[in-house]
């Protein structure tokens, strides 16, 4: 799916992509400094990455429907992508959840919770890496 001859999924992804590592970093800041200030940029970004993350996957969704048709010889990586990027928007919409029930007295993370995000931001990147392969080397959405 397209606006104005650009994929929107393909834009859309990168909102996530970047700000789920940056809640990663400000929540790893306000771990070892205490300063609040970090842990709510650190609510806003997984909050933020969370919501355009959905839009980006439904969008996906069109996207995949599309491979399905046309590309079918590289649905196997259309699906492992999807399902690698769904599962990482599932843990993060979870982590927002707990988070946002607390809000506006959010609790800084554990180290168990950071490092479950830096695992989740590690699957995020393979997902990716696997996305830029179907734009790159498939011409996936591009075409």
């Amino acid at each position: 799916m397209k606006i104005l001859g650009h994929p929107i999924h393909i834009m859309l992804i990168h909102f996530p992509s970047a700000l789920f590592p940056m809640d990663l970093a400000c929540s790893i800041i306000n771990h070892y400094t205490g300063k609040s200030g970090f842990m709510e940029a650190s609510f806003y970004a997984m909050y933020g990455g969370t919501l355009i993350g959905w839009l980006a996957m439904i969008f996906g969704l069109f996207d995949l429907l599309k491979v399905y048709q046309s590309k079918p010889a590289v649905m196997k990586y259309a699906l492992i992508h999807g399902g690698t990027n769904a599962t990482v928007i599932l843990i993060y919409t979870l982590l927002t959840f707990i988070q946002y029930k607390r809000y506006p007295l959010l609790e800084p993370d554990t180290a168990f919770l950071l490092i479950v995000k830096g695992l989740t931001i590690t699957f995020m990147i393979i997902g990716n890496f696997i996305g830029g392969s179907l734009i790159l080397k498939h011409k996936v959405s591009v075409e």
